[in-house]
C-alpha cells in the first residue's frame, strides 16, 4: 500500500451514513439543532469513527 493511498472502510461509512440520516430526519422534526450545530455534531461523529478505526 502507497503511504498516499486512501483505504475506505465501506461498512463504517454506511455506519456513519444511516446514523447522520437518522439524526438528520430527527433534527427536521424537533428543530433540536441549528444548522451549524448539525455540521458540528457530523464533523465530531466522523471524527469519532476515525479515532476508533485508527485505534484498531
Amino acid at each position: 500500500m502507497d503511504k498516499n493511498e486512501i483505504v475506505i472502510n465501506e461498512e463504517i461509512v454506511e455506519r456513519l451514513k444511516r446514523v447522520i440520516i437518522m439524526k438528520e430526519s430527527q433534527n427536521l422534526k424537533t428543530r433540536s439543532l441549528t444548522d451549524e450545530q448539525m455540521v458540528s455534531w457530523i464533523k465530531k461523529r466522523i471524527e469519532e469513527e476515525l479515532q476508533c478505526y485508527l485505534n484498531q
